[in-house]
C-alpha cells in the first residue's frame, strides 16, 4: 500500500509538472522577446507566441497519452492475461498492478483529452489502449473506461460524459475481470454505468442517465432508466419528451439469484 501510495503520488507530481512546463514555456518566450533579446516586430511576436503557445499544447498532449499507453503496456500488458486468471486475491501483485495501471492512465489521459475534447482523439486513443471501437462512435473525453482491452463498442454508438464502462467487480473476496460487449446504434446517457457480465443483446438500445446495467441483468431495444433499470417509452410531442414507465424489468441470470 505505501509503494502504490509513493508511485501515485510521484506521478501525480511529474503530469502536474509537464502541465505547467507547457502552458510556462509560453510566458517564457514573451519574456525573452519583450527584454529585446529579439528584434521582432509586434505582429511577429504574436506569431511566435501562439506558435509556441499551440507547439507546447500539441507537445504536452502527445506526452502524457503516450506515457499511458507505454505504462499500461509495462505494468499489465494485456488485460486479457488478468481475465484469463479468474478471481485475483485483492492483495496479490496482479492486483497492485491493476490498481496503479488504472489510477496513473486516469490521472495521466484525462486533461489532455478534455483539453482537446475530440471525438476522433478519444475514440483513437482507447483504440491504442486495446478497445474495439466501431465506425463513427462518438464518445466524449470523461468516459470512464477500465480494462480497455475487455471493451467491445459496435458502429455509431453514443457515449455521453462521465458513463463508466467497468470491465472489473469486486466478488467472493476478490477480483474479477470481465468483458462488456455493447453492440451497433446503442446510446448511454451521461452517467450511466454498464458493469461486467451485464448483457445489452440487441441494437438500438439507449441507457438513460444515472442508470446502471449490473452484472448479470440483460436488457434488449428499447429506452431503459432507474435501478434496477426498468423498460420506458418515450414520446417526442412538439419537442416535449415524455415517459411512461412499463412493467417490464431487465432480466436476472439465475447465478446472480443464487
Amino acid at each position: 500500500l505505501l509503494l502504490h501510495n509513493f508511485l501515485t503520488m510521484y506521478f501525480k507530481f511529474l503530469v502536474l509538472a509537464l502541465i505547467s512546463a507547457a502552458f510556462y514555456a509560453n510566458g517564457v518566450i514573451f519574456y525573452l522577446i519583450s527584454k529585446d533579446h529579439f528584434s521582432f516586430s509586434k505582429i511577429t511576436t504574436f506569431a511566435v507566441v501562439f506558435g509556441v503557445f499551440s507547439l507546447s499544447i500539441i507537445a504536452l498532449v502527445v506526452v502524457l497519452l503516450s506515457m499511458c499507453l507505454l505504462i499500461k503496456w509495462i505494468i499489465i500488458g494485456d488485460f486479457h492475461k488478468l481475465h484469463s486468471i479468474g478471481l485475483i486475491a485483492v492483495d496479490s501483485w496482479h492486483s497492485f498492478k491493476w490498481g496503479l495501471c488504472n489510477l496513473v492512465v486516469h490521472g495521466a489521459s484525462k486533461f489532455p483529452l478534455m483539453l482537446l475534447d475530440e471525438f476522433w482523439l478519444t475514440a483513437t486513443f482507447w483504440k491504442l489502449m486495446g478497445a474495439k471501437i466501431g465506425t463513427n462512435t462518438l464518445i466524449d473525453p470523461n468516459v470512464l473506461i477500465y480494462e480497455a482491452d475487455l471493451l467491445e463498442i459496435g458502429d455509431n454508438c453514443r457515449i455521453e460524459e462521465e458513463s463508466t464502462l467497468l470491465c472489473h467487480k469486486f466478488n467472493d473476496g476478490g477480483l474479477k475481470l470481465d468483458k462488456i460487449s455493447i453492440p451497433s446504434l446503442c446510446s448511454l446517457h451521461a452517467r450511466s454505468v454498464i458493469f461486467p457480465e451485464s448483457k445489452i443483446t440487441e441494437l438500438n438500445t439507449t441507457v438513460h442517465p444515472l442508470t446502471p446495467i449490473n452484472p448479470g441483468e440483460t436488457i434488449s431495444a428499447g429506452h431503459w432508466q432507474g435501478s434496477p433499470p426498468e423498460r420506458v417509452e418515450v414520446s417526442n410531442d412538439a419537442g416535449i419528451v415524455t415517459m411512461s414507465t412499463s412493467t417490464r424489468r431487465a432480466s436476472i441470470s439465475a447465478d446472480e439469484l443464487v
